[in-house]
């Protein structure tokens, strides 16, 4: 059992316990902890730090810096303890802390080295990184009759309790179709004239591609033509796991097509701020290589498109709400993509009546995990009592969330925008 008093201890224990569990690379891989200067101020930010149930040190951003302190350091303090575990995994790497910490400790990078640690330990990933990143492309390789067969016998619940998620939480099941065969029926694949290559995703690809055939309508009307690559998943879950190994074969193999458009003069369109998280920073951090940082200066994010079209052509789009609440995603404030958001609805015409910030709890898919539910959706008790009408989110598990406990419309950027008829 995990008792508050040992996560600050004042004696220095015996250190042979702690030197057996974690190998000189993993010491050296945690050992920004020691910086920490306990100021707390990562907690002040920290979603899963302001419930109520945080009064606990051990349950806050700063309690779990300190616990890994306590095991560099020489508590006795099993660092992989089932308890210290489900501790750690408190955090879902929304990034927030990064703005704040006054020492500059990649907060987010030391429970990912963390986590890889852990993995080596227990060998094993998790069922709904699994599903996404390799169960779906697989089916996607079949026929198309045979996958939708498989597609309809399979029940939903027993999938959804199969990779974990939470009773209250809608399987977001796949449509049956790849997102390529959405933007050939809205006309704008194209080939050599081709001046973006779309980077999709998993769940736009295989999961929702229903979701941006608006903006593929859009697009063409606009005169956009868009080349669809090669390219496997973004790796996201991965690296949330501290799977490294596994996530930079991936990086390499999206990096290896992605720069073929890019030396054509195209820039890489991303539909998610998981995708432009990780083409854009984590993968030139990964590979440190020219292609890979060629790529990266090549992302252009729909948020950064939208914003270009509405000071260029304002007139060809219309929207379908006036007054709407933007809710700013935890990956939207690292990339500094809301105020790009809200400056787009803006110069279309939106009244954007206000800008939440508060964390809706989904974490990736993290807050929809049964394990997860319940400190998901304290947290967000925080932010849905002060939305509004329609609202405005850039996440698609966000969109997932905040429908669910919300129970108005829900809209991501480009559902919300159109070609202006006539």
């Amino acid at each position: 059992m995990v008792h508050d008093a040992w996560i600050f201890p004042e004696d220095r224990c015996d250190t042979v316990r702690m030197q057996r569990q974690l190998t000189t690379e993993e010491r050296a891989e945690l050992a920004e902890a020691l910086r920490c200067i306990r100021c707390g101020f990562c907690n002040s930010v920290c979603p899963t730090s302001l419930i109520p149930e945080a009064y606990k040190p051990s349950r806050t951003s700063r309690g779990r810096i300190v616990m890994i302190q306590a095991a560099l350091t020489g508590s006795n303090l099993d660092l992989f303890d089932d308890e210290v575990s489900e501790l750690m995994d408190l955090c879902y790497g929304c990034n927030r802390c990064l703005a704040v910490c006054p020492a500059g400790i990649p907060i987010p990078d030391l429970i990912r080295s963390y986590r890889a640690a852990l993995r080596r330990r227990r060998m094993g990933t998790e069922r709904i990184t699994r599903f996404y990143v390799e169960t779906l492309p697989t089916l996607y390789d079949l026929p198309r009759p045979l996958r939708n067969l498989l597609f309809s016998l399979a029940p939903k619940r027993l999938i959804a309790r199969y990779i974990g998620l939470a009773r209250d939480v809608r399987l977001p099941v796949p449509e049956g179709r790849d997102v390529l065969e959405v933007i050939r029926r809205a006309g704008v694949l194209g080939d050599r004239d081709a001046e973006l290559a779309y980077f999709a995703d998993t769940y736009y690809r295989y999961v929702r591609p229903s979701s941006v055939e608006r903006l593929m309508l859009t697009l063409r009307r606009l005169g956009y033509r868009l080349s669809f690559p090669s390219q496997r998943d973004s790796g996201i879950l991965l690296w949330e796991d501290g799977d490294l190994e596994r996530l930079r074969s991936v990086a390499e193999e999206n990096v290896s097509s992605l720069v073929k458009e890019v030396e054509r003069g195209r820039r890489v369109l991303t539909t998610s701020p998981a995708a432009t998280l990780m083409l854009r920073s984590v993968y030139p951090r990964l590979l440190r290589t020219p292609d890979a940082d060629e790529v990266s200066r090549a992302v252009v994010d729909v948020c950064e498109l939208l914003l270009e079209i509405s000071e260029s052509r304002s007139d060809a789009l219309a929207l379908k709400e006036r007054e709407v609440t933007v809710h700013s995603s935890c990956f939207s404030q690292h990339l500094d993509l809301t105020k790009k958001l809200v400056g787009a609805l803006e110069n279309l015409g939106a009244e954007v009546t206000s800008v939440r910030r508060e964390c809706c709890g989904a974490g990736g898919v993290w807050g929809l995990l049964e394990k997860n539910r319940s400190v998901s959706r304290k947290v967000a008790e925080l932010l849905i009592p002060h939305l509004r009408g329609p609202v405005v989110t850039y996440s698609e598990t966000c969109q997932l969330q905040i429908a669910e406990l919300y129970g108005q419309s829900v809209y991501l950027p480009f559902e919300v925008v159109a070609p202006r008829e006539g």
